[in-house]
């Protein structure tokens, strides 16, 4: 069935061979549901539990510490590769438990039930789930009641229809069942439902032309399937970076062997000691720490009602330079409000009749539960009236009895009711200020009744105007007190003034933006609603910058080799659809933006999925954009955003931190371990006792330092480049320049202890240990930035790194005096010579460090 709404009724029931009194027969609904199938939105493959656990190892690091293990336990070192199958178990159970949280915090917010629709079959009006809807199904449908599936309008009284979650406009949509001449988009597509749109304001009948994938939802869902999900960069950083340690392994572990062979070293011990090199070349500890410290702030964003279902997803929101985001019910919402009036409310006389007209002139209901009834722009109209008066609604409706109404018709574009107050009739009029002027002929202005003559129809022209410009929906209010020759008649009408509603921002958002664009992030508006009222709303909340309020509509847009030149200067594209939403995904990810894409609608799925952080809504949301998201805000507050963001850059700043460490750290006993191999001096490290400090004494400091917060300052930094990677030059260069500093003190203390006091060589092992054990529990203080203050930055006021040391300096001590540690690891407790080599050699590096700062050798 192609273009249905380009059809006439008559053409299209006939393709569809269906009687439009009778519906279809059941014999025929059975034919067509084995033919069609069931009507229902092929979901995306839920990620199982062992999917999830899997998942876990799916990491090049975890893999180098696989065949780590896999290589000792050949050479018969059974307790160093339990230890490291240990690590890697441990890292993967912490993961594991986490996403699987997140995953049943999105089940629970699932809706469960299922909703029946009312068909006409055998000529009898039955309710059927929606499920078992067929094509060509003749449905009916009433103010409250969601549609079914996409259908062809048959018949239609004053009927208009929510269809924000498909397209995302805030107004209801006037149907008719006129055919539609040309090709339009699905916002104009008045003489069609869809399904998963509600029906605000009064009723139709029509017929089924699309269920299941082949309805507008379906479409939205097979884009999410083509929309292949982004990695997120944090994943590609980390990789990228295990990538760089497997080539450095076989840097360091291929030159050892060939020059032992050559000194006529024995192969078992070259390799046992290359094992050793290989072992301190990657930081075991690293996984653990890095899912330790996303899952910290994962758990700090679920307080603040963020729910992240990856963890690696909330560094990621820290590197974001782009935020598209939708406008209904993300930055407004999603409720109509009265903003502004003429008359203003000091005007008390035609204030008041314009309150009773709009309260009378109305069909809507409103509850106590805010579960309200009816037309979103009535219900706004009754809230006025109830907030500038509670409880004038049900007075004015208990004065007033209706006695007729003429509907609104999106011909006429005017609303017209009859009230009767003991012997006095009123016919109060509502609309367009246009049309309600036509059957006007007086005005009320401070009390008295003026001809309505054209100075005064330009002046309401002008103030209708003024108001639309500033993106509000207008309508005008008239009355007339019919004599009783002409009870039904209202053609005199004294109009009282116009009102202004709009769908108003969140109160959080114009600080939320605000603090986006101070730091560095754009926000940029994707709406399909019309672009006045767009660029009202995003004026309003302090989207456009710099002078530009450049405004791109969805026709205008065009990508590749015509692609539009005001794409990157723009902050708001209106009237757009789902596909053009995936396309500016892609177009800004091309540009090497780091892009989050916010929404609640089933049109903003496929967006949500592609972009690099797919954000939706809990509470308004749909179960699809949901499904769809790596985050989801479970109070809808835009600010909570800027809260994930400011958490992302901190927890990328720790990583960053951390790794430095880790690896300085590890380089520091490669370096070691490899000057006194190719210098003849021993053995100053065991494999087993660089497996220890890498997983023991080496995370605990690394994980402190993944628990840090940042200072205010940092927040205001750009974001960071999708291509910067985890370590910049100048961070390798600070890591060597740590590692080599403290190596040179290592093997320092280690000469003078053999060479020069002539300690034995178990007892030059244990000062060589326990000095780089020390010195790289201190290390964390040299990672202190230039310039920042010595006593009150984040590494001095950690509470946890100072926790972690001594800990740590309690687990060297127990390791020395107990067994099986002390067996293990062949260690003894120092003597007292030797903790003073220990403590010097351990302290030197800080003040050297620090030194090479003042120099601005490092950063």
């Amino acid at each position: 069935m192609n273009n249905p709404e380009n059809q006439s009724v008559e053409e299209l029931l006939e393709k569809l061979k269906v009687d439009s009194k009778k519906g279809l027969t059941e014999e025929e609904v059975l034919k067509r549901r084995l033919e069609f199938g069931e009507n229902v939105i092929p979901s995306a493959k839920k990620r199982t539990t062992w999917d999830i656990f899997i998942s876990q190892f799916r990491n090049v690091i975890v893999l180098l510490l696989v065949v780590a293990a896999a290589v000792s336990f050949f050479f018969g070192d059974f307790f160093e590769a339990i230890a490291i199958i240990a690590v890697i178990l441990i890292n993967a159970i912490i993961g594991f438990i986490l996403e699987s949280q997140a995953n049943k915090s999105m089940d629970a917010l699932k809706e469960l039930e299922q909703p029946n629709s009312k068909v006409i079959r055998n000529a009898t009006l039955t309710h059927t789930p929606i499920q078992d809807l067929v094509p060509g199904d003749l449905i009916s449908f009433e103010a409250g009641d969601l549609i079914g599936a996409d259908a062809r309008l048959i018949e239609v009284n004053s009927l208009e229809i929510n269809e924000a979650p498909l397209t995302g406009e805030s107004l209801p949509s006037s149907k008719k069942t006129e055919r539609i001449e040309e090709k339009v988009t699905i916002g104009d597509r008045t003489n069609m439902v869809f399904r998963g749109t509600s029906v605000t304001r009064g009723n139709g009948l029509a017929v089924i032309v699309f269920t299941g994938k082949d309805t507008e939802i379906g479409h939205v869902s097979s884009m999410m399937d083509e929309a292949q999900a982004e990695e997120l960069p944090l994943n590609k950083k980390l990789d990228k970076f295990s990538k760089t340690l497997i080539w450095l392994s076989f840097v360091i572990m291929i030159p050892f062997i060939g020059i032992g062979l050559l000194q006529s070293k024995e192969l078992y011990l070259l390799i046992e000691t290359s094992i050793a090199l290989v072992v301190a070349a990657i930081p075991e500890g690293l996984p653990i720490v890095a899912t330790i410290a996303l899952a910290s702030g994962m758990l700090r964003l679920s307080k603040k009602k963020v729910l992240v279902r990856k963890l690696a997803a909330v560094e990621t929101l820290g590197g974001t330079n782009i935020i598209l985001t939708d406008k209904t019910g993300t930055l407004t919402e999603n409720q109509l409000e009265v903003v502004e009036t003429s008359p203003e409310r000091n005007d008390t006389n035609s204030y008041d009749k314009l309150i009773e007209i709009m309260v009378l002139c109305n069909n809507a209901a409103l509850s106590q539960e805010n579960k309200h009834i009816g037309d979103p722009v009535e219900i706004a109209l009754l809230l006025w009236a109830e907030k500038v008066s509670s409880g004038s609604v049900k007075q004015l409706r208990g004065q007033w009895a209706e006695t007729k109404e003429i509907p609104f018709e999106s011909e006429t574009r005017i609303m017209t009711t009859f009230h009767q107050a003991g012997k006095t009739t009123q016919a109060s009029m509502k609309g367009s200020t246009a049309e309600v002027l036509k059957n006007c002929k007086y005005y009320e202005q401070d009390g008295l009744i003026i001809e309505l003559d054209e100075k005064a129809k330009s002046y309401w022209a002008e103030q209708t105007k003024l108001l639309s410009a500033k993106g509000l929906k207008v309508l005008a209010g008239a009355y007339q007190i019919l004599e009783q020759s002409s009870l039904d008649k209202a053609e005199e009408l004294i109009l009282v003034g116009i009102v202004g509603l709009q769908d108003p921002a969140r109160p959080d958002v114009f600080e939320a933006i605000s603090e986006c664009h101070n730091a560095g992030i754009q926000v940029i508006m994707v709406t399909g609603d019309h672009p006045e009222t767009s660029r009202a709303i995003a004026e309003n909340i302090g989207i456009f910058k710099g002078g530009q309020n450049l405004v791109v509509q969805g026709k205008d847009l065009t990508f590749g080799e015509n692609e539009n030149s005001e794409l990157l200067s723009a902050s708001v594209f209106s009237r757009v659809s789902p596909e053009q939403k995936l396309k500016l995904v892609e177009y800004y990810q091309s540009r090497g933006f780091v892009v989050a894409m916010t929404g609640d609608g089933v049109n903003d799925a496929p967006a949500l999925k592609k972009a690099d952080i797919g954000v939706a809504m809990g509470l308004r949301g749909t179960e699809v954009a949901k499904e769809a998201a790596d985050m989801i805000l479970q109070d809808d507050s835009f600010s909570s955003i800027v809260i994930a963001i400011k958490q992302g850059r901190i927890i990328f700043n720790n990583i960053r931190n951390f790794v430095i460490y880790l690896l300085s750290c590890n380089l520091s006993e490669i370096l070691v371990v490899s000057f006194a191999a190719f210098l003849s001096w021993g053995s100053p490290l065991l494999p087993l006792q660089i497996l220890f400090l890498n997983i023991v004494t080496d995370v605990f400091p690394a994980l402190a330092l993944g628990m840090g917060q940042s200072n205010r300052e940092s927040l205001l930094e750009k974001p960071r480049t999708i291509n910067e990677p985890l370590l910049t030059k100048a961070h390798w260069k600070s890591l060597v320049v740590y590692s080599m500093i403290m190596t040179i003190s290592v093997l320092g203390v280690f000469y003078y202890s053999s060479k020069v006091i002539g300690l034995e060589e178990f007892q030059t092992n244990n000062v060589a240990f326990f000095t780089l054990a020390f010195a790289q529990l201190f290390h964390p203080f040299n990672l202190i930035k230039r310039g920042e203050n010595l006593f009150t930055n984040g590494i001095i006021r950690n509470p946890h790194l100072w926790a972690s040391i001594i800990f740590c300096s309690i687990l060297l001590i127990v390791a020395s005096l107990f067994s099986p540690f002390k067996t293990l690891l062949a260690l003894n407790f120092p003597s007292e010579d030797m903790w003073l080599l220990i403590v010097g050699g351990s302290l030197i590096p800080i003040p050297l460090i620090y030194f090479f700062k003042i120099l601005r050798i490092i950063d």
